[in-house]
């Protein structure tokens, strides 16, 4: 095996490795970025669900907000959802960081590929 053959095989393996990467966390990103994606929905919900029972007891929109927003069960689950969204950002991240792996050495594969036989 020559220098060009041994180049090609680390690449090869690179390739390898961060192709099974982006396989092994595409179930994982399907669910972050339906996370992301609904992200604003799911922190409007839970603050109409504290708000609601504050309107419904006749206060006004602005005071039942407030009141939600201080209320420590509110906070509790509105951090879980921020750390619902930090998760799903790192995993999207992380297969980002796999396929841009992934491309580099695909890209410096053939660019090797091509200077081997042009020796």
């Amino acid at each position: 095996m020559s220098y060009g053959d041994d180049e090609i095989q680390k690449v090869q393996k690179r390739l390898e490795q961060s192709r099974n990467a982006i396989h092994k966390l595409a179930p994982a990103v399907g669910a972050a970025k339906q996370v992301r994606d609904y992200d604003s929905d799911r922190r409007k919900n839970l603050l109409a669900k504290y708000m609601l029972p504050h309107l419904k007891a006749g206060g006004s929109a602005a005071a039942s907000e407030v009141d939600a927003r201080a209320n420590p069960a509110f906070q509790a689950e509105f951090e879980a959802l921020a750390g619902q969204r930090e998760a799903s950002e790192k995993t999207i991240a992380e297969w980002d960081a796999a396929f841009a792996t992934f491309e580099a050495a695909r890209s410096l594969n053939s660019m090797l590929k091509e200077t081997w036989r042009g020796t």
